[in-house]
């Protein structure tokens, strides 16, 4: 891409000025950064860009006489010491993608640093300290979503902070001094993203990197695999060009390609969830609403389950004079939506274990059956229910959203190779709505609940020859009427 190699380009220039002269280069440099600005941009902000250069030099060895090291090291004395030069690092690429007017096509976002490093997330519920976490700044691309937080009820996501939040935060990066500190570099960034999966109800999967010594390797977590790339060596040109090229990568991607779902996004105005159901020939485009998210992915690989409650009406935002309910609980919902990646055959027609198709069953066979009537869930008629489909942003072209096309054919071919399966994103769409068994007002309650779970159970293995097979706490809700 031309963007790759015009910043490749400028930092193997300031490199060499810097190696021939370690000692005066900076006047050189200036030029150097000068003649890069006239050529790439309408802009001229040299200084920060040289400034910048001087701090994340300090990531890049020494050359002599134009050969490396052998056995290079940062020229920093410890871990702390790399902070601020891998932060400088990062905002330097995306300043001069930013700066890059007169390319064809533009960025669509930046991905930048938090200013402040190795600090807790102001909304993190752990005390670890994040060595440095990177956000997207949006420019052009209306439809990545802005990541949303909350637990239980949905928050409106803080944009412009200095410290790191996680509801804002694309990938975190974990640093190490020596390379021997890989492994644990990798363990202390799995723990990190975990809290991305539970907080951004809106993530498909999650990026990280971490840097150790000069060694720097992007990866990939989904819901069932985590990928490493292959080492990207800043002490060589390849390395620092392949790292620049993720950079840039990222800010032209589609979202999709971010791990962020297109479907929902975030209404400033209703300040909750909107989730765009796929439009079919007999159900044109709607939204739903929501200010609940019943069930979080907390865990780092599995099926991510969420459920979100949701209503068909555009909700007016929350009266801040109502003392007695909480903004979520100013919705009247009457729909679950129910988002996971499960184990399926790449060919629908051999998905036996179909939820929504055994749910279609269920309703059609049961609907008459009055002794278990609104004691188990039925489709949305006017919502597709079923495998999540993505637009390809140049063809316009469906496809099915898998862990196959997450990570590539070529990728996914490695991992095929283990005992890794292929997992499809489904999103269900359920009237009769309801909240967690955990959620029982008394041990009276929890007993009807689950005397009603086993007369349903039993009604639809003989009406429709279905078993659950996983009566979970996550699967059973309790239902009330009007009067509670």
């Amino acid at each position: 891409m031309q963007a790759t190699n015009s910043i490749s380009k400028l930092v193997e220039a300031l490199v060499r000025c810097r190696d021939s002269e370690p000692d005066g280069y900076a006047e050189k440099a200036k030029q150097t950064i000068q003649k890069w600005l006239k050529r790439n941009t309408i802009f001229t902000d040299q200084p920060r860009l040289f400034g910048l250069f001087q701090q994340l030099q300090l990531l890049i060895p020494i050359e002599e006489k134009g050969e490396r090291k052998d056995s290079p090291q940062v020229l920093v004395a410890g871990e702390r010491e790399m902070y601020e030069p891998a932060k400088a690092l990062i905002d330097f690429i995306s300043e001069c993608i930013r700066l890059q007017t007169k390319l064809k096509a533009q960025p669509q976002r930046l991905i930048e640093p938090f200013e402040k490093v190795d600090t807790t997330p102001v909304d993190s519920e752990y005390s670890w300290q994040i060595d440095i976490a990177m956000r997207c700044r949006s420019l052009s691309d209306t439809s990545l979503s802005p990541p949303t937080s909350g637990h239980s009820a949905v928050k409106e996501p803080k944009q412009q902070l200095s410290r790191p939040n996680v509801a804002n935060t694309f990938a975190y990066i974990e640093l190490k001094r020596h390379v021997k500190d890989t492994n644990e570099a990798y363990a202390q960034l799995f723990r990190y993203t975990k809290e991305i999966y539970a907080t951004q109800h809106n993530r498909r999967f999650a990026w990280g990197m971490i840097m150790c010594n000069t060694i720097v390797n992007a990866c990939v977590f989904g819901p069932n695999y985590a990928a490493a790339s292959e080492d990207m060596d800043l002490a060589t040109a390849a390395g620092r060009k392949d790292l620049i090229r993720l950079f840039v990568n990222w800010s032209f991607c589609d979202s999709c390609k971010l791990g962020y779902d297109p479907a929902i996004s975030y209404d400033d105005s209703s300040q909750c969830l909107v989730i765009q159901p796929e439009p079919t020939a007999g159900n044109p485009a709607m939204a739903l609403y929501s200010r609940e998210v019943l069930i979080c992915a907390e865990q780092m690989f599995g099926r991510h389950t969420r459920c979100f409650a949701v209503s068909a009406n555009k909700p007016p935002p929350p009266d801040p004079g109502d003392k007695q309910r909480k903004p979520h609980q100013q919705m009247k919902c009457d729909t679950i939506v129910k988002d996971s990646w499960v184990e399926a055959p790449e060919d629908p027609a051999e998905d036996t274990r179909d939820e929504a198709r055994h749910l279609s069953v269920i309703t059609e066979r049961l609907q008459n059956v009055n002794s278990v009537r609104g004691m188990y869930p039925r489709l949305r008629d006017d919502c597709q229910s079923g495998r999540v489909h993505l637009a390809d942003p140049v063809t316009g072209n469906l496809y099915e959203d898998t862990s196959n096309t997450v990570l590539g054919d070529s990728v996914w071919s490695q991992l095929g190779k283990t005992s890794t399966a292929l997992r499809v994103f489904k999103r269900i769409y359920m009237n009769d709505i309801g909240t967690p068994i955990k959620y029982a007002r008394n041990v009276q309650e929890l007993i009807i609940v689950a005397a009603d779970v086993m007369r349903c159970h039993w009604q639809i293995i003989k009406e429709c020859r279905i078993l659950h097979r996983d009566v979970s706490l996550s699967n059973m809700l309790v239902c009330r009427d009007d009067d509670g």
